[in-house]
């Protein structure tokens, strides 16, 4: 390095540690998780319904402006398959209230939020989503995946300005996390809603948004999704800029486990008529979709939870036809049919895995899981060392602020262990685990690739951008139950501090 330092050359000397590429999340959604912080009641963590009401209860009180009262967190391992209902918080406060669950796919409304929708028994069903009723018919405030059509304009729509205050607080911490770079795959809430990324262009512009921000636009199957991708790259022209570029499609196709929505190849254990979960995009409109975003240059991005709906996506990408190096990536990936991974592979499909999820949480594996998919299924969730296996690019997402803690170093250390350290009971399918070297790639250069950014960022090498982590320990020379131990000193983009620790 010597020959590069001169007069004005500034030297950083540290006697111990390790310098990395900085970090890349494959999948967070930054905004819900600044708007979590500034803007909502947080429920994360409750175990009780009374202490949901208890956060709520706070919460009303110390926001007497707010017209609309929303919130997030809370686990339908607290309430049951019906999930909660209006008349637990009804008492609470005259004004409407939408709190989303933790895994932001269900939806708990008080009864004015009901009545300001109006929203009644004569409400019909929709085809990709449950209303929970009573035995009369009647709405009982518990609402799941596509019936959030019904008050949409409820769920995280906030202005310009309260939009640009979440960004700046979310990037702090991910920046403070050692991740420079992240897709958030829902800049949109729905279809018209752009006051997301108008915050972002600004900004971008105001040169205040420092982390490379790709976002992906999120289409609905009852909102014509191959109309939606044209209007996706009007957007994309719109609001592109030098960190912010609205550069794939997101599909919801199916739900989540814990509202028993996850689509499944075979039926869910406690189900005694077959039920197999929820399908949100039928075959022939995911593939119309998906070959629409290939043909204006998007990367599809979508969620698959159970096999099944895996299964149907690989179908769709296979009848869309392949574009080159378009690197469509499936995501979640809980239930995987060791089948279809080598037709992955085949396809080019990037994984985008969540390796924070690679346990048995105390609460959820056996109030949910077991029941939900019974002992072999439920001790097969997430695969990792397959992926791999087959030759795969793996990538690793957070899903923030499903998961509250952003550090990839925790990410990379729950893939290693698969267990909770110190803590062996928790331990979810061995047979999976990855070695740190692979997860450090994951974390920076396979990012880099998923986002089509490796010809610049993702690893520390002569005419990249100098986008790096100082950290205050080896993590390749420590215990695996000590990985995320590490302190980040220090990040860098583009060769300038943007986070020091103090």
């Amino acid at each position: 390095m010597k020959e590069y330092v001169g007069k004005d050359t500034e030297e950083e000397r540290y006697e111990k540690g390790m310098i990395l590429p900085s970090f890349v999340d494959g999948h967070a959604h930054g905004n819900l998780g600044g708007s979590r912080m500034l803007l909502m009641c947080s429920l994360n963590g409750s175990t009780t319904l009374e202490e949901n009401r208890e956060r709520l209860k706070a919460f009303v009180e110390a926001h007497p402006e707010m017209d609309v009262i929303q919130g997030i967190g809370w686990n339908d391992a607290t309430f049951g398959p019906n999930g909660p209902t209006a008349a637990m918080i009804d008492d609470l406060t005259d004004k409407p209230v939408m709190l989303i669950d933790f895994g932001h796919h269900s939806y708990w409304l008080n009864s004015a939020a009901m009545k300001r929708k109006n929203i009644t028994k004569d409400t019909p069903d929709v085809a990709d989503g449950v209303i929970v009723r009573d035995a009369d018919g009647n709405p009982t405030g518990c609402f799941r995946e596509g019936s959030k059509i019904y008050f949409e304009d409820l769920v995280y729509h906030f202005s310009v300005e309260q939009y640009k205050k979440a960004v700046l607080a979310y990037q702090d911490v991910f920046l403070a996390g050692g991740v420079t770079m992240l897709f958030d795959p829902m800049v949109n809430m729905d279809y018209g809603w752009e006051n997301l990324m108008e915050a972002c262009r600004q900004l971008d512009a105001e040169g205040k948004l420092k982390i490379h921000l790709h976002g992906g636009y999120q289409v609905f199957v009852d909102k014509n999704p191959v109309r939606d991708v044209e209007h996706a790259a009007e957007l994309r022209e719109k609001y592109k800029g030098k960190n912010f570029a609205v550069d794939h499609i997101k599909i919801l196709l199916d739900g989540v486990l814990e509202s028993r929505t996850g689509y499944m190849n075979e039926p869910y254990s406690d189900s005694d008529d077959g039920y197999r979960g929820m399908l949100r995009f039928d075959l022939d409109t995911l593939a119309a979709t998906v070959k629409k975003a290939n043909e204006l240059g998007f990367t599809t991005h979508i969620h698959t939870i159970g096999d099944g709906a895996i299964r149907v996506a690989l179908d769709a990408f296979e009848k869309a036809g392949t574009v080159p190096d378009n690197r469509p990536a499936l995501t979640h990936l809980q239930i995987v049919d060791p089948a279809d991974i080598d037709r992955m592979a085949k396809l080019g499909v990037v994984v985008v895995a969540n390796p924070f999820w690679f346990l048995k949480d105390p609460t959820y594996h056996q109030k949910l899981s077991i029941p939900y998919l019974g002992e072999e299924r439920a001790e097969n969730q997430y695969p990792m060392k397959a992926f791999f296996d087959k030759g795969l690019v793996v990538t690793q997402g957070t899903d923030y602020p499903v998961t509250l803690d952003i550090s990839p170093l925790n990410g990379m250390q729950t893939a290693v262990l698969r267990y909770l350290p110190g803590r062996p009971e928790t331990l979810l399918n061995p047979k999976e685990r990855v070695n740190l070297s692979q997860m450090i790639k994951v974390a920076t250069w396979n990012g880099a690739y998923e986002l089509k950014c490796e010809d610049r960022l993702g690893s520390i090498t002569v005419g990249k951008e100098a986008d790096m982590v100082v950290l205050d320990s080896d993590i390749t020379a420590c215990d695996s139950e000590k990985i995320a131990a590490a302190n980040v000193l220090g990040t860098m983009i583009g060769g300038e501090w943007v986070y020091t620790a103090k």
